[in-house]
């Protein structure tokens, strides 16, 4: 061998190395740990110790030292077949019983032996010196069954692409990738090629390479990890993924949106920003999938957009912290719906009541208001009667007329305050806005005084309150008009970020005791069925004072 071919030997047994240490290294990194990708491999591994022996066996100076290195290469030559045919059953997903797997490997371990064994029967090398070598027969039987189980793994391959016509492509080159090493092979073997070195393993080494990235390269990628991570940079809500070091590891362009955060940040600061950065309301914790418990809050952001943080921690198996994860979900336009949705249901609402009490309106001025003017109408004939024959010198009954004055006096204030009640039931509360119901209904009022004022702001959030503060108000003004004997009233409304405060006092008589009959029971009935509370203070000659509290 002269030097030239020695040092192209060597290099193409270092290239097979270096592509075999690549490869595995690479699908250590990146490919999906399932059992197709274990036995390709193991492949790797089984060609480098075959390849490796080879650099060394130009300085072999003895026997011993020959049989040595062939020991070692032997190793990878006695398992690449089953170890191929392994591969190829797998990435067919052929199905497999452990048992026939245990007998491939067996006959490779087997020969592998017989190998070892070889000076006690020389059945594997007839001769076996340092620079002549004579196969025997256990070593073809060897060398047939690997290439029975290289062949077995393309006819594999072969019958999985035949079900796929599309792959033509794909089958041609991996039936060349296993191809090419078993013919370089057979042509060392049969001293065809009378080269004096063996060249499969460069050949075995350069097709499963080539075979890797023109065919494995998106079989055997984790495609779970890079979905991942194209699914976490399209989402819209923000993920941040923090270990137990308190480090982020993982943050989507949302999360960077939203709280400015990039991987290798301190998690607890990050938290801390988001809890101090605006004010927070509370949001219920939810029970996630198995053990993992999510507590979150609502963010309100200066913008007045809100951001709806879920933190998810994962424990351990003795109950500690070990890693979370915390999603960013921005809900405005979540509440923007929910506000709209209760604007409408309100409004239906407040249209059902107005239709409602308007029909009742109707029935009692038709009934009530019909009766009562008829009587009006009969007493002032009666009196007209009355004072006419008393005229024509007639003796009348004065008692008796003096109780048809008072009657017709009764039936006109009847009238007149069932014709106000009447046109304040039709009117209701249209107003959107509470403190708008509020002056309203104070404005309609002539027989007192009563002073309105308004603490904080009004606003269309507030509505679906204005019905119930409405009615409230009017019954206590009723209340005050009927029983007081009061001058004057003052009413303040107060309207906060979580409820409404309706504060009434007048400067009426009062009353030792209170005691609650409709117009009182009415109020505390809408105010409780609002979720909110209601307080009457009161005593003799301190006027009377009612106090609501309305939840948002």
């Amino acid at each position: 061998m002269t030097a030239m071919t020695e040092i192209l030997l060597h290099t193409a047994y270092l290239g097979a190395i270096g592509f075999c240490f690549g490869t595995f290294g690479w699908m250590m990194l990146k490919a999906e740990k399932n059992h197709t990708a274990k036995a390709f491999m193991m492949c790797q591994i089984l060609i480098i110790i075959w390849c490796l022996p080879q650099l060394f066996l130009t300085f072999a100076d003895s026997r011993e030292m020959k049989y040595a290195l062939y020991g070692i290469s032997y190793i990878g030559i006695s398992f690449i077949g089953p170890c191929w045919l392994m591969f190829s059953r797998f990435y067919c997903r052929r199905e497999t019983a452990p048992q026939a797997w245990a007998g491939l490997f067996g006959i490779g371990l087997f020969d592998y032996g017989m190998f070892l064994s070889n000076g006690f029967h020389h059945l594997f090398y007839r001769i076996f010196e340092l620079n002549q070598t004579v196969y025997g027969p256990a070593f073809y039987f060897h060398m047939a069954y690997t290439y029975i189980c290289v062949i077995l793994g393309m006819a594999a391959v072969l019958g999985n692409f035949r079900k796929n016509p599309d792959d033509k492509g794909y089958a041609a080159v991996m039936l060349a990738a296993a191809a090419v090493p078993l013919v370089f092979n057979m042509l060392y073997l049969s001293q065809t090629i009378k080269s004096g070195f063996d060249l499969t393993p460069p050949m075995f080494a350069l097709s499963s390479f080539l075979m890797l990235l023109a065919v494995f390269r998106y079989d055997f990628l984790d495609i779970d990890v890079v979905a991942s991570r194209q699914v976490f940079a399209s989402i819209g809500e923000g993920v941040i993924i923090y270990n137990r070091r308190g480090k982020v590891t993982c943050c989507n362009d949302a999360a960077c949106k939203y709280v400015q955060v990039k991987n290798g940040d301190d998690y607890n600061r990050v938290w801390e920003r988001l809890c101090k950065g605006a004010s927070l309301q509370e949001d219920s914790p939810v029970k996630a999938a198995g053990p993992v418990l999510s507590a979150g809050f609502i963010l309100e952001l200066p913008d007045n957009r809100k951001l709806q943080v879920k933190k998810y921690p994962l424990s351990g198996r003795r109950g500690q912290e070990k890693a979370g994860v915390l999603v960013i979900t921005d809900v405005g336009e979540y509440y923007e719906l929910l506000r709209r949705s209760r604007e409408l249901a309100d409004s239906r609402q407040r249209l059902a009541i107005e239709q409602e009490r308007n029909r009742i309106a109707q029935e009692v001025h038709d009934t009530t208001g019909h009766a009562l003017t008829m009587i009006q109408s009969l007493i002032k004939l009666i009196r007209i009667r009355y004072e006419s024959q008393q005229e024509q010198g007639r003796e009348a009954d004065r008692e008796i007329l003096e109780y048809m004055r008072q009657a017709q006096d009764l039936a006109v204030s009847g009238i007149r305050q069932l014709r106000w009640s009447i046109n304040h039931m039709r009117q209701g509360c249209g107003c959107q806005l509470v403190s708008q119901g509020v002056y309203q209904l104070a404005g309609s009022v002539k027989e007192t005084d009563i002073e309105v004022e308004i603490q904080g702001e009004d606003g269309p959030e507030y509505s679906h309150l204005s019905h119930i503060v409405y009615q409230c108000l009017r019954e206590a003004i009723t209340n005050c008009l009927k029983y007081a004997k009061a001058s004057h009233m003052d009413v303040i409304v107060k309207f906060e970020k979580a409820s409404v405060s309706v504060y009434m006092f007048d400067n009426g008589q009062g009353c030792p005791s209170i005691e609650e009959h409709n117009g009182l029971l009415g109020i505390r009935r809408r105010v409780t069925d609002a979720g909110g509370n209601v307080r009457y203070l009161s005593a003799e000659g301190e006027g009377f004072q009612i106090f609501l509290e309305l939840p948002v």
